[in-house]
């Protein structure tokens, strides 16, 4: 029987992600979680236009049951949410202006899972082609023609290593919440360091490939530029940070954004407001069922704490990446205060409005640039700001493709211009860094 990624059952996922080799896997599937349905839901775009609308959607949120996409909850912002058709005549009621992003959710899910299922019965009849060499189909471009499951993805990893022995070694950041590992990839072996990972938070499927797409041109690379990126950094590549979340959106709710912890009867501590620095000032919520709850305490949740590690454990970190989607972003610290860092202006703005424009050039796709804060929205205890209160020259919290017309189901068909355009920003940072 075929699975789909929204089909594949949480226990059968849970057992194939101890096997970490480029062998062959076959599943043996256990009985299948229902996904939860979408059916009917839309994503809406409001556009805040005073306080009384601001004060009224905020009085409403949790009655209403919001699912904030975005969160640029200000005077003059906008901000996508999804809402249940339950309870879409009493949002109506508001009286917000608003415009509908997406009429039918499920609807959305079930296309980008039709696409991927085709594209998945290729890959799998191309690994079954190669019986001999069955690692083969890891290190192919066709990778990138489409979305992978868990186990999948640390069958790359361990490919990638097998294959580029001499410049690639595993590690892993630590153990999740659930037991799995935070597993990465290290390319290079320069004595400054460069950090970045995918899929903090687990609906965001286009980071994952994203991040991976990275790695790809630093293994694959043969130019002069490569190489001496190769001698100059070491790169430190965690594709999924958030396992267990990544699991859940891949079994049982693909609009899962949290980790796998439970707090107050409902799943999850979004691990990018759990990091200590700023951690509980305004840009998080105190609500356990909340999309953006900041959980219990800072670094309650294990994913946040184990990279927190990592980072300090490095000497010399020239750059951290938090690639996220989605909304077209690149930014700089701070998220928890409005006041940006002291060599914000001379140094984190031109790097940042830099490799925008790096990335612009490749495909002319814009994004925006600035410091956090001031950008999207407050965002008390997220990484980046931590990254830099430890000492990390240049952290970047990235939101990639797109702007809300697919928003987390980003067609697979994006994701080489988006891996494309993402490496002339990064080569462009890794030039202008001054190490």
């Amino acid at each position: 029987m075929r699975l789909s990624l929204t089909q594949i059952s949480l226990t059968a996922v849970v057992a194939l992600s101890v096997l970490f080799s480029s062998s062959t896997v076959t599943v043996s599937a256990a009985p299948a979680i229902r996904p939860v349905s979408y059916a009917g839901h839309r994503v809406v775009r409001i556009n805040i236009q005073n306080q009384a609308q601001l004060d009224a959607l905020t009085a409403h949120e949790d009655t209403l049951q919001l699912d904030y996409f975005t969160h640029y909850k200000v005077v003059g912002g906008n901000v996508d949410v999804r809402i249940a058709p339950e309870h879409f005549a009493e949002f109506q009621a508001l009286n917000l202006d608003y415009n509908v992003s997406i009429e039918n959710l499920q609807s959305t899910i079930e296309e980008e899972t039709q696409v991927n299922d085709a594209y998945q019965s290729k890959f799998e009849k191309a690994r079954k082609t190669n019986a001999r060499t069955p690692g083969q189909v890891f290190i192919t471009a066709d990778w990138f023609a489409g979305y992978h499951t868990y186990a999948d993805h640390q069958t790359w990893l361990s490919t990638q290593i097998s294959t580029y022995p001499t410049i690639a070694s595993s590690f892993s950041a630590g153990k999740s919440f659930q037991n799995r590992p935070q597993a990465g990839i290290k390319i290079g072996s320069g004595p400054n360091h460069v950090v970045f990972h995918g899929t903090q938070h687990a609906r965001e499927w286009i980071t994952t490939m994203v991040t991976e797409y990275l790695a790809d041109q630093l293994l694959k690379g043969t130019d002069s530029r490569v190489a001496g990126y190769l001698k100059k950094y070491t790169f430190h590549i965690i594709p999924i940070m958030n396992p267990d979340g990544f699991v859940i959106t891949q079994s049982s709710n693909r609009m899962h954004r949290k980790n796998a912890q439970v707090n107050g009867g409902c799943t999850g501590t979004d691990t990018n407001r759990n990091w200590s620095k700023g951690w509980g000032a305004p840009g998080a919520s105190t609500n356990p069922c909340a999309d953006d709850y900041r959980g219990p305490s800072a670094f309650s949740a294990p994913e946040a704490l184990n990279i927190a590690n990592y980072l300090k454990s490095l000497p010399n970190v020239a750059l951290y990446m938090d690639i996220h989607s989605y909304s077209q972003l690149i930014m700089t610290p701070w998220g928890y205060s409005a006041t940006p860092p002291p060599n914000y202006n001379s140094f984190l703005k031109p790097l940042a409005q830099g490799a925008a424009n790096a990335l612009y050039a490749v495909n002319g796709v814009r994004f925006t640039s600035g410091d956090i804060y001031n950008t999207i929205y407050p965002a008390s205890g997220n990484s980046a700001d931590y990254a830099y209160s430890v000492g990390v020259k240049l952290p970047l919290a990235v939101e990639l493709r797109d702007t809300g017309s697919y928003g987390f189901n980003l067609p697979a068909s994006q994701i080489v211009p988006s891996g494309k355009e993402f490496w002339a920003a990064l080569a462009y940072i890794l030039d202008n860094l001054g190490v």
